[in-house]
This record gives structure tokens, C-alpha cells and sequence, in this order.
């Protein structure tokens, strides 16, 4: 995506006092230096890019500015002043909003509730018990159509919406009472292009009237022409601040990950060869799924998978992909249609019964429906097959951890063991232990739903890996990804839906490319998402 370009040369010159500087900033977490003297200076005006990949500290770093997180050492200064934030109202009191990587929605409350919770007196202008509802609702309306959110859905419950709903809400939250330090962590997970590029105009305007923008992102791509001043973190330490005119995507690559980031980026994106599946073409399906439909939702879809095959589902926003994969796996319950896995007819109507068919998913929102973050690694990844640890009904602990060391081994999950909570995890290392728990279930059909959202181009390629390590070994795959490109780099074959119907399929993804180019296949794909006349 092409990002906005520069403001003119008298728009970005920043006043020379930083509005935020934090200094040698130390935290550790059970064993962990988390952050080892971490400084950070952002000015009025700037956008300022905070790069680093998975385990770096950065969420940890934003984590203690915006108050939910408190430091073991250093120093935070606001316009030259020591400040003390131990809370997240306290972070709100000095001006500073969030929009968080995972998302933080309450899903019984309403979105204008959740827009409003915890800022009522900045909304309204004073204190009181009561909340006038419809005149904040009308304040806040035309920012939140901006971002797809109709009045209507302003006072329906957040748990009705899907991740990208929620999302947009989080980002209408954090732009309704204007802040003086922006912190946006992973802001476009999700976001269609014309959401980004809304995004990236409130940035502008922000940065215009003088707020300090910190934000975090994988996409190298967004920040140039975008971002003044580009921050990296590895390890928990700071590695360089640059002016990001002066830097290359590669050497950012570089700073972040070493001298072969490059080489994994392209591995990550790179095009698979055609491969030949050991059943061939004309053996039966694994997965045949005959008139989905779920009134609504879904408009009597149709499709198959065979074993070994990794097939995408892709369409835009509100297309009803994760709803279909949730319906395959028990979580909602279909209207009609039939589900057969290896020529039966499976009645699933909860995912246990989905896990004992040979199903297993890896969620979309990995804080709310993925983690269980009072738990650690080891019982993360056996919770769902606790058969395999267990002997003559009572937990075997030895087992466990052997379970879980086989595949931290294996999956190359960053952790100082299995009894670390999987909370003290990166995004990526997270996303790993979630795929190790479902590999425990020995699933003949896995699916993938938004696999490399809010993770680094490392774990992207070692994610992109596995899963092409299991189809290999002849585990059906289903992939969704809101990244087009992403579709392409990884599947045989795309089906696309376009309001809850399927409207198309891309075979033989490898040959199309090889023969027709990158950019055909991609526009063929764009082009069935988005035709209106559906």
C-alpha cells in the first residue's frame, strides 16, 4: 500500500524540547529482562515508528507509558516535567490514549459504552453519575461512520462484532477525545486499504496539531513517507534512532533482525513451486462442506479440501469468512447444510465435537479466544488433548512439560521454559504455543484464521514454514488472510466469499502466477471480493 505522501519541509520541523523522553527504563518479569535500559524521546508533532521484532520490548516499553505496566527502574518526563503513572487513568489524565495491538473491548457493554468507558468526564466536560448516552452518541457519529461503525451499531453489544469491527472501535475510542501522546500498537491489524488510508489521514491531522504519535508496526512499507523518526528495539534494548529519510527498508530489516532479515522477508512472500499431493487430484475430498448457510451470515457455501492441500478463503470485511470457520468448528450453529470429513456426515455442534472429527483451529483474536494467560506454556499447549499428559484420569506434570519441551524445540517458541506464563510471551511465541496445542490434537484439517497478524517478518516466514510442514506431512489446511499476498504466497487454491455467499474460486495459485504474474492472480482475487453486484 502506497502510504500519504510527506507533509512539506515546513510542516515537519518538530520543536526542539521532546514532549515525551523516557530514560533508562528497566523491567523484569519473572527471569526475564523484559526491558534493559530502554530511552525514548518523542516530540510534539512527530510520528515516531517503534520497530522491533516479536520479544523486543516494545509492547512492554508502551505497556509502562500507558500505565498498565509498572517499571522496576528510570525516568519518564512530559514537557520537561518527572511524571509518575501507575494506573491507566492516570496515563489518561496526562493526555496519553492508546489503541492497543490486542484487543481490550468489554463485550456485554454497548460500543458507545465501550467508546466512553473510563473517559466519561473528557467526553461530557464535567463529573457526574449520570451519562447522557445520546449526546456523546452524537458527538462521536461521524468520526465512528468514518471508520464503517453506522449509528445503529453504536448501541448494539461489542461481543456481536468480529475482530475487525472491534478493532475500529478500539481506534474510535482513542481518537474521540483528542491526546496529546498517541500510542498506536499495531493500529492497521485487519484494516481493509481504505481503512488505512483513513487511518494514516487522522495521523496527519494529529500530527498537525501538535500530538506525538508513537506507533508500532510490522509493515516496513507504511512508514516511509509517514514516520519523522524511527526508534528499533531488540532484545530489549534500544539499537538506533534515525530520521527515516535516511534509512532504507533494508536497513531497518537489518537493525531489527540482522543481516539475513532480508533473506526472510522474501521467504516469507515468496511463491511456493507447485506441489503434488500424494492422494492426486481425483482421490476423495478430506473436508466436504454441502449449502452452508446460516441466515444472515452465510448464503449456502459450498467447497471441499483435500489432504495436503492448503486452501485459502479470502473477501473483504464482513465477507463471512471467520463466521464459516467458526460454524466448521461447532462455535456457531448452522441453519442448514452438512459437513462430512472422510466421506461421513459429521454433526458438530460444539468444537469438542469438531476436535474428536479432526478439526482444530488457530484463532483470529489470540487474547480473547487463543491464550489463557493465567496458565502457562505447557498447559496452554496441552489443555486441549489432555489425553496425551494424563494417565488413568490424573495429570502426569513430567508429561506435560516433556510435551511442551518437544515442541518449544520444534516450533521454536522463545521462552525460558514450559512453566513461563504464556501471558510473559511475545505475539509471535504466543501464535507458536497456540499452534503447538493444536498439533497436540493430531487434526487431519487445521485451520489458520489471520495466521501472521501482529507478528514480526521472522515468526511470519517460521509460521509461513510450518504450515507448509503440515500439509506436507498431508494435514488438510485452511488458511484465511485479510493480506491478499498472503493468500497467494501460501495456498494451492482461494475460494473468495463477498457478503456471506461464495463467489469464486482461484485454482492452481503456483501455475497462475508462474504463467500469468503475480499482479493477475492478486487482481483476480480483488476483483471477486469486491464486485457490489453480489
Amino acid at each position: 500500500m502506497k502510504a500519504p505522501s510527506p507533509l512539506p519541509a515546513e510542516a515537519q520541523q518538530p520543536v526542539e524540547v521532546p514532549h515525551l523522553r523516557m530514560t533508562d527504563i528497566r523491567k523484569r518479569f519473572q527471569g526475564v529482562q523484559a526491558l534493559d535500559g530502554v530511552s525514548l524521546s518523542v516530540r510534539s508533532g512527530e510520528i515516531h515508528a517503534l520497530l522491533g521484532g516479536n520479544g523486543a520490548g516494545k509492547s512492554t516499553l508502551l505497556n509502562v507509558l500507558s500505565g498498565t505496566v509498572t517499571p522496576d527502574s528510570g525516568r519518564i518526563e512530559l514537557a520537561g516535567e518527572e511524571v509518575s503513572i501507575g494506573h491507566p487513568r492516570q496515563a489518561q489524565a496526562l493526555g496519553i490514549s492508546t489503541i492497543h495491538q490486542e484487543l481490550s473491548t468489554v463485550p456485554d457493554l454497548t460500543v458507545l459504552e465501550n467508546i466512553f468507558l473510563g473517559r466519561e468526564e473528557a467526553l461530557t466536560g464535567k463529573r457526574s453519575m449520570f451519562v447522557n448516552r445520546r449526546r456523546i452518541a452524537r458527538q462521536i457519529q461521524d468520526l465512528a461512520g468514518e471508520f464503517g461503525i453506522s449509528r445503529s451499531e453504536l448501541w448494539r453489544p461489542v461481543g456481536e462484532f468480529g475482530a475487525l469491527k472491534k478493532r475500529a472501535i478500539e481506534i474510535v475510542k482513542a481518537l474521540a477525545v483528542p491526546p496529546k501522546i498517541l500510542i498506536l500498537d499495531e493500529p492497521t491489524s485487519g484494516l481493509e486499504e481504505h481503512e488505512k488510508t483513513l487511518l494514516f489521514e487522522h495521523m496527519r491531522s494529529l500530527q498537525r496539531r501538535g500530538v506525538a504519535l508513537i506507533w508500532v508496526t510490522h509493515h516496513l512499507d507504511e512508514i516511509f513517507g509517514l514516520a519523522d523518526v524511527a526508534t528499533v528495539m531488540r532484545d530489549g534494548r534500544t539499537i538506533a534512532r534515525t530520521e527515516t529519510a535516511r534509512l532504507t527498508k533494508r536497513e531497518l530489516a537489518a537493525q531489527m533482525f540482522g543481516g539475513d532479515a532480508m533473506e526472510l522477508m522474501e521467504a516469507a512472500d515468496t511463491v511456493p513451486a507447485p506441489r503434488s499431493r500424494a492422494d492426486g487430484d481425483d482421490a476423495p475430498p478430506r473436508l466436504r462442506a454441502r449449502n452452508l448457510t446460516r441466515h444472515g451470515v452465510l448464503r449456502d457455501i459450498s467447497f471441499e479440501v483435500r489432504r495436503g492441500e492448503i486452501l485459502g478463503i479470502g473477501g473483504l470485511a464482513g465477507a463471512g469468512r471467520t463466521e464459516l470457520v467458526r460454524s466448521l468448528m461447532g462455535l456457531d450453529k448452522l441453519s442448514s447444510g452438512q459437513i462430512e470429513i472422510d466421506g461421513r456426515v459429521r454433526r458438530i455442534r460444539h468444537p469438542k465435537v469438531a476436535y474428536k472429527a479432526g478439526l482444530a483451529m488457530v484463532p483470529e483474536d489470540r487474547k480473547q479466544l487463543g491464550i489463557l494467560p493465567e496458565f502457562s506454556v505447557a498447559e496452554n499447549i496441552s489443555i486441549a488433548e489432555l489425553g496425551s499428559v494424563t494417565a488413568a484420569g490424573v495429570l502426569r506434570g513430567r508429561r506435560e512439560r516433556t510435551l511442551a519441551d518437544g515442541y518449544i524445540r520444534s516450533l521454536g517458541i522463545k521462552t525460558p521454559g514450559g512453566t513461563e506464563m504464556i501471558r510473559n510471551l511475545s505475539g509471535g511465541n504466543q501464535q507458536k504455543a497456540i499452534i503447538a496445542r493444536c498439533l497436540n490434537t493430531r487434526p487431519s484439517i487445521l485451520i489458520f484464521d489471520e495466521p501472521t497478524q501482529g507478528i514480526d517478518i521472522h515468526a511470519k516466514a517460521e509460521v509461513h514454514r510450518l504450515i507448509r510442514e503440515v500439509a506436507e506431512e498431508g494435514t488438510s489446511v485452511i488458511v484465511i488472510a485479510s493480506e491478499f499476498s498472503e493468500l497467494i504466497s501460501l495456498c494451492d487454491r482461494v475460494v473468495v466469499l463477498n457478503r456471506g455467499a461464495l463467489v469464486g474460486e482461484i485454482r492452481d495459485i503456483p501455475d497462475r502466477v508462474a504463467t500469468e504474474g503475480y499482479d493477475a492472480v492478486k487482481n483476480a482475487i480483488i476483483d471477486k471480493a469486491s464486485r457490489a453486484d453480489r
